[in-house]
């Protein structure tokens, strides 16, 4: 239960403060309006720090690494399994075996950068034209060639030229695939560097065995 006296002392403050400014309004004047004036800031800054609180604690906290909040990873792979859910439908429905082995291989390569994003999320900053380009495009080309491959109509040139675009975009999706992996291998080789030279500061490789390749390394613990 709340004390119902909590706010006595901010009363008292106030009527105070009002009866000092009325007692001196009517003895000294000339001090009343220094006291108004003084009222005035002090109300004034006052306001200024509630709403400066209200605004900061209000502010949500900026991703200086470039993260994505976990509520935003998880919408960006829903749309991304959406996504490739509509390009497996649309290639069970193609009936050229070569485009619709084109279809599945691209999906299975979609797979694996979705699954590797679930891993990774702080990648998915460098790969938003996979998702707000490249999957629903490709969409839109699988669903016209679909189109047109059940109206019945003979398009032997279309065919042929989607075949040559999807064999591109399994080439771009492969690539986008392996970009995600560079920093590892960046990181993988600096540190087998690093490593290699300390062993051989602490003396337990010597130039010979690292130009013969021995790995024969025996520490001391």
């Amino acid at each position: 239960m709340k004390n119902k006296s909590s706010g006595v002392p901010g009363i008292v403050v106030a009527v105070g403060l009002v009866i000092l400014f009325l007692f001196s309004r009517r003895f000294f004047p000339s001090l009343s309006t220094i006291l108004l004036v003084g009222f005035g800031i002090i109300l004034a800054l006052v306001v200024l720090i509630v709403v400066l609180v209200i605004y900061f604690s209000r502010k949500k906290p900026d991703n200086k690494d470039g993260s994505q909040p976990a509520e935003n990873v998880n919408a960006i792979l829903s749309k991304g399994r959406a996504n490739l859910m509509e390009l497996r439908r649309l290639g069970m429905r193609i009936k050229n075996p070569e485009v619709r082995g084109l279809g599945e291989e691209i999906c299975r390569i979609i797979d694996r950068i979705l699954r590797t994003l679930k891993d990774q999320p702080e990648d998915i900053t460098r790969v938003r034209r996979f998702f707000n380009y490249y999957l629903p495009t490709l969409g839109n080309i699988l669903l016209k060639y679909v189109r047109v491959e059940e109206s019945g109509i003979s398009a032997p040139e279309m065919t042929e030229s989607t075949v040559a675009c999807l064999r591109d975009i399994r080439t771009a999706m492969e690539k986008q695939y392996q970009n995600l992996f560079e920093d590892d291998i960046l990181d993988l080789s600096v540190e087998m560097e690093t490593l290699t030279r300390i062993c051989r500061r602490d003396g337990l490789l010597s130039d010979e065995e690292l130009k013969n390749g021995d790995s024969k390394i025996n520490l001391i613990l």
